[in-house]
């Protein structure tokens, strides 16, 4: 099968929310049409052998993820509307932030208890993505339609901002996901045929970038999530169904789940880290989590693509706390799902 990259966007004639692999009935995501026009095609599809894979396995041969509880609560209303999840990150005090595509941040306590909540700067052009809080206390959201980072305090009044719209060191094209290192220099991904990640310093100087759109070794799909473990990075990448691990200086160091029909993936959206070095996985083309050890080794999933409790509908953000419990914004269902395995 030839595999076709689809790797430019306009993003002044793209779309408000970016477009995602369709889904096919029983969940597993749907071969795209035999040609797409690029403007709606930010890199989609490349991976096609990939998902068609990851939705077709002996679902009874893998590993299942025993769960002890299970708790769901949906996000507040906004008018008449039932706003959805989209991200969701535990900060240094083990609050829940979430981002709906309300254009809303809401923090939580662990037990699904609004906090308090706040409006970005502005949404009208699209949602946020990804949210991360750094050691200093800062919030920083990939503020992604609108090609920036922006950088709140932990009661929501804006710090800074960084970036432009464009493909020059420091500006960006659809920014998805922000993550912090031991130095507390902090990483951008984008997408949107800037398919890189930027790296940056405390005070957002510029320091390196590495990838770019493809489908290789070293290149993205959509890298929609990263978690910074033990002096690496991970980084979901997207639309070409692996994981891929890199060094401080963007030096790749391995792929993981890369061609391994027992560890294969359907669209992975976001990426967290247990104090082992545990990883968990979000499945948009899947509806489930998966979990893996740091080579790379499938240990459990659970879940499926539906609506009904142990089911995620096209969830795109997971979040793991101090004690064990993992969050996913599931966001098809506009629910917010609390796991204790």
């Amino acid at each position: 099968m030839s595999l076709r990259r689809y790797c430019r966007l306009d993003p002044a004639s793209g779309p408000r929310d970016p477009p995602h692999p369709p889904l096919a009935k029983g969940g597993s995501a749907a071969a795209p049409p035999p040609c797409l026009p690029l403007s709606l095609s930010p890199c989609l599809f490349a991976s096609l052998a990939c998902l068609l894979l990851a939705g077709c396995g002996t679902a009874s041969a893998e590993p299942q993820l025993p769960v002890r509880t299970v708790a769901m609560w949906t996000i507040p209303s906004e008018g008449l509307k039932a706003p959805s999840p989209r991200a969701v990150h535990v900060g240094l005090k083990q609050e829940l932030f979430v981002l709906d595509n309300a254009g809303r941040v809401l923090v939580y306590d662990r037990d699904g208890r609004l906090l308090r909540q706040w409006w970005m700067p502005e949404y009208s052009a699209g949602r946020p993505e990804k949210i991360f809080q750094f050691r200093d206390g800062r919030l920083g959201v990939a503020d992604t339609h609108y090609h920036r980072a922006v950088f709140f305090d932990e009661d929501g009044n804006v710090l800074s901002m960084l970036g432009s719209q464009g493909t020059e060191p420091g500006q960006f094209i659809y920014p998805v996901a922000i993550v912090e290192d031991d130095d507390e220099n902090f990483y951008i991904c984008e997408y949107g045929g800037n398919d890189r990640v930027q790296k940056f310093d405390k005070e957002g100087n510029f320091l390196l970038q590495f990838g770019r759109c493809g489908t290789e070794k070293g290149e993205f799909q959509r890298p929609s999530g990263i978690v910074w473990r033990e002096g690496k990075l991970y980084v979901v990448d997207a639309f070409n169904s692996r994981i891929q691990v890199f060094s401080d200086t963007g030096e790749l160091l391995e792929v993981l789940a890369d061609g391994n029909e027992t560890a294969a993936l359907s669209s992975p959206y976001d990426i967290a880290a247990n104090s082992q070095g545990e990883l968990f996985v979000v499945e948009y083309g899947a509806g489930r989590v998966s979990k893996f050890d740091s080579t790379g080794k499938l240990l459990g999933r659970y879940g499926s693509m539906g609506s009904d409790q142990g089911q995620f509908l096209t969830p795109w953000g997971i979040a793991v706390d101090g004690q064990s419990h993992v969050y996913v914004a599931d966001t098809g269902n506009r629910r917010m799902v609390a796991l204790k395995f």
